[in-house]
């Protein structure tokens, strides 16, 4: 059975989420590893996000990360692909 878990990178602007990226269990072979090793942002909230969504498609989690480090997952490309 193919595991549908996933994690998106996304930007608050007003009460809007713009989807950054995305990481799929298939592409990334521990995304739960990735979540736990993901920093959590502890200044003023910037607007950056990644959330842990389950195999059902709801949200499990959600922690604000820097733009620094929204940009080091959006770019190692093991890890989020880019969604345009």
């Amino acid at each position: 059975m193919q595991s549908h878990s996933k994690i998106l990178v996304w930007y608050k602007v007003a009460s809007q989420q713009v989807v950054l990226g995305e990481a799929c269990q298939d592409v990334c072979d521990n995304l739960v590893s990735l979540w736990v090793d993901t920093p959590t942002e502890v200044a003023d909230d910037l607007g950056y996000h990644m959330s842990l969504f389950g195999d059902d498609g709801r949200k499990i989690a959600d922690k604000p990360i820097s733009m620094l480090t929204a940009d080091q997952l959006l770019g190692a490309k093991d890890n989020l692909g880019a969604r345009v």
